[in-house]
């Protein structure tokens, strides 16, 4: 018989299940939060506008680069589904700047990972990974992209940062193909797209979480409503050991119930 793990929590995962299960709401505050990322339990803020190297030169803004990922680290054989809402709010500057990923990575620095700024958006230069990015100011795209390359997947072009953007996406992986869906409530705009994807080439863990930067043009750029259900991998045979657990636990609670209706019966 095959059975599938699904922990449904709120927050982050139980301890000693979280590298293979989850379903919930995700608290940010309990993230690892790298650059400029800010959290409360309901919203992460990844820029919030211009950083100046020199409050009297404006053209010395040497931009944003953060990142937000889920402490703990997941087996890379899984299969999940994320949604989300991002926000791009003005903050003086028309086009805003720069954009945000949702990201899977294997990075070296684990969930402290943070790449460049400005286009870069938090997640240029870093290694084994894959995600989905939004970009605004000049570049107004969508894309797949991988290996910490922004621009490196096919790029589709997505109105943002002329107006303040409400999206919501979706993003799902089921074991052979990454995709993600999204729509702009500010504009109208809806965007689809899908790659063939192994994420066990990654390596054995992955960390899930966001990136963002800015640059000369800037934006306050936050993540909100983020539901994510990762469904540990489908086993044959005998259980996992998580599996197992859960399922011991069961016993005990059915063995329960039956000893109290042996003891109704016998009174």
């Amino acid at each position: 018989m095959r059975k599938t793990l699904l922990l449904a929590v709120t927050g982050l995962a139980v301890a000693g299940l979280a590298t293979s299960s989850h379903a919930g709401i995700i608290d940010f505050s309990t993230m690892t939060l790298n650059g400029f990322a800010t959290a409360t339990p309901t919203a992460l803020r990844l820029t919030d506008g211009p950083n100046l190297a020199d409050p009297l030169d404006p053209n010395s803004n040497i931009g944003e680069a953060s990142s937000a990922f889920i402490a703990t680290a997941f087996n890379s054989n899984i299969r999940f589904t994320s949604s989300f809402t991002f926000t791009l709010t003005n903050t003086g500057y028309d086009p805003q700047g720069d954009g945000i990923t949702f990201l899977v990575q294997n990075d070296p620095a684990g969930a402290s990972a943070v790449g460049g700024g400005g286009g870069g958006v938090g997640a240029n230069g870093l290694a084994s990974n894959i995600g989905v990015g939004f970009q605004s100011w000049d570049n107004d795209h969508a894309s797949i992209f991988t290996d910490g390359s922004i621009a490196g997947g096919p790029i589709h072009n997505y109105s943002l940062g002329g107006q303040n953007d409400v999206v919501d996406v979706t993003v799902g992986y089921d074991g052979t193909t990454f995709s993600y869906t999204a729509f702009n409530h500010s504009t109208g705009l809806s965007i689809a797209d899908s790659q063939a994807f192994d994420l066990t080439s990654l390596g054995p863990t992955v960390y899930i979480g966001f990136t963002g930067g800015t640059g000369l043009s800037h934006s306050d750029q936050q993540i909100t409503n983020w539901d994510l259900t990762v469904r540990a991998p489908e086993t044959g045979g005998v259980p996992e050991p998580a599996s197992w657990a859960l399922m011991i636990a069961g016993f005990g609670l059915a063995g329960t119930a039956l000893r109290r209706r042996r003891g109704i019966a016998a009174a």
